[in-house]
């Protein structure tokens, strides 16, 4: 790509990456510097001209687009075994939670449904069966109330915090449990 084009593919990355918010804060950075050094400047002028041209005030578009980031009409996750799909679930509220069940030992991959990995990791029988995780306490009983007994065996927080993925044992499989926090609790 041409220099006159430098921040397209700038930007093109920050936007497939796990933490796009962050990403793009440093991709926008990353473009005001480069656009000092002499071969970068009439591509630095062309990455403002495109700025103003939606919009009026070029230092709002980043905030407009990382807030549109954090606000998708719906988000659709598909979690994947041994690189087969296995399940899928959808957020249609900016927050939530939701259950997948029948989760054995693998490898496991959760994707947004436009291709972007979010997690990638191996679980094993220590943390899907409840015997081999807890081999000294009673599995719980469904009659139980409360989350007093109910215990993670793993639990990993992704894109600044927002989703949340826990890996709960069960007596031959385990469950993974998937929240979304709203983005302006964050905030």
């Amino acid at each position: 790509m041409s220099d006159e084009l430098f921040f397209l593919p700038i930007i093109s990355e920050a936007l497939r990456q796990a933490e796009p918010r962050g990403a793009m804060r440093e991709a926008f950075e990353r473009i005001r510097t480069m656009g000092q050094e002499p071969q970068y400047i009439t591509g630095y002028q062309q990455f403002l001209r495109f700025m103003d041209s939606v919009t009026d005030a070029p230092e709002e578009v980043g905030a407009k687009l990382l807030d549109e980031m954090d606000r998708p009409a719906s988000i659709e996750l598909v979690l994947e075994r041994d690189d087969a799909p296995v399940a899928r679930c959808s957020f249609e509220q900016p927050s939530g939670t939701r259950t997948m069940g029948g989760i054995s030992p693998g490898q496991y991959r959760l994707k947004a449904d436009t291709g972007l990995v979010l997690w990638e990791g191996s679980l094993t029988q220590q943390e899907v069966v409840w015997a081999k995780a807890f081999p000294d306490l009673d599995l719980p009983m469904a009659a139980d109330t409360g989350d007093s007994r109910r215990r993670p065996t793993q639990e990993i927080d992704l894109l600044d915090g927002t989703l949340h993925v826990r890996v709960y044992p069960g007596l031959e499989t385990g469950t993974l449990e998937i929240t979304l926090d709203s983005p302006e609790a964050k905030k």
